[in-house]
């Protein structure tokens, strides 16, 4: 692994798991290589972005002691960034079902980061599903490896057989026809520190008066035309929840794909994201996109993220994002406030 890690007292490492994550790096990459030219490297995840957004994120100001902790230790308001993308590994339309995903970055956080190189940025990376269906390493390696290195029909196979055909309905069932990404709820579905003691997840819940609907006929952008509506005429808001850590049966670190039931890990509000409004189609955002790098692990120490599936994606996505930034000659931009403004 490309630095060491400190386990938090909620982890537990299998002992194949450093070569699992180095064994998907090496697909990925190989991925990467293959389907783009250089000066175009898209993300190995995530790889259409829908829209780069300038937000604000204010901490509610009367949380109770537990929960002042970190970027929440007192009621600020932080200018923030957020990219809003498709899922699929393909850069595809919209008019195709997929999962969302809504990445924050803070801006102004002071503190002690978890990666030496961070700035003073905060990311929370969320997804419009409550669960990683590929919950564990070994059910992400297995995914990459037979995906890529086959095909998605012997990976559709290789689940049936080993009894993991749910977890095929979870993925068909997760991916949808939204009406925009402004409508919908999005979590953190990894678990999280909360500071020393505590574990948590993040969850995002939609506010805004404003709703989208769907058009009659899906085009390749519905969804950043119905974002572009909705921006021209109203502010969108959220509220911004976590959920701690109970037990490890009924909210488990190690497996992603398990969901915290509202009813044993209650949702609780800390912070509203506000969107303003904002003009956002702009080819200096469209390259900005590119330039910026999201990871659970751009965090302070106090947010440090946790479990199997975090540990791969820490990994993976900081050398990816080298990977591909130094492919193409790109340098990694990290904003210190608003965007152009």
């Amino acid at each position: 692994m490309g630095y060491e890690r400190v386990l938090s007292k909620f982890e537990a490492v299998p002992s194949d798991e450093v070569s699992l994550i180095e064994q998907m790096e090496v697909i990925l990459k190989g991925k990467m290589e293959k389907t783009y030219v250089k000066g175009n490297t898209k993300r190995d995840a995530h790889p259409k972005h829908l829209a780069i957004l300038n937000a604000e994120f204010t901490v509610e100001p009367n949380l109770p002691p537990e929960l002042k902790v970190g970027v929440f230790k007192k009621g600020n308001t932080y200018p923030a960034v957020i990219r809003v993308s498709n899922a699929s590994g393909n850069v595809q339309s919209d008019e195709k079902p997929d999962f969302r995903g809504f990445a924050i970055k803070l801006t102004g956080v002071q503190g002690e980061k978890s990666q030496e190189t961070d700035k003073e940025t905060q990311d929370f990376v969320l997804m419009s599903n409550p669960t990683m269906p590929l919950g564990t390493v070994k059910l992400f390696h297995d995914a990459v490896y037979y995906s890529i290195k086959y095909s998605p029909l012997v990976l559709l196979l290789k689940m049936m057989v080993t009894g993991n055909s749910k977890i095929l309905k979870q993925l068909k069932n997760g991916r949808k026809n939204h009406t925009s990404p402004l409508d919908i709820r999005y979590w953190s579905t990894t678990p999280y520190l909360f500071g020393n003691d505590r574990a948590v997840k993040y969850s995002l819940v939609p506010t805004s008066n404003y709703k989208s609907t769907l058009p009659t006929q899906l085009t390749d952008s519905y969804l950043t035309d119905n974002m572009e509506k909705h921006l021209k005429e109203k502010e969108a808001t959220f509220d911004f929840m976590v959920q701690l850590y109970k037990d490890d049966h009924t909210t488990p670190i190690e497996d992603a794909g398990v969901e915290w039931k509202a009813e044993e890990a209650p949702f609780i509000k800390v912070a509203t994201l506000k969107i303003p409004k904002q003009t956002f189609r702009r080819a200096e955002r469209d390259e900005l996109s590119e330039q910026l790098s999201f990871s659970p692990d751009h965090t302070l120490l106090e947010h440090r993220p946790i479990g199997g599936i975090n540990r791969a994606r820490s990994e993976i996505y900081r050398n990816l994002s080298k990977f591909r930034h130094d492919r193409d000659n790109r340098a990694m931009m990290e904003p210190s406030g608003p965007i152009d403004e």
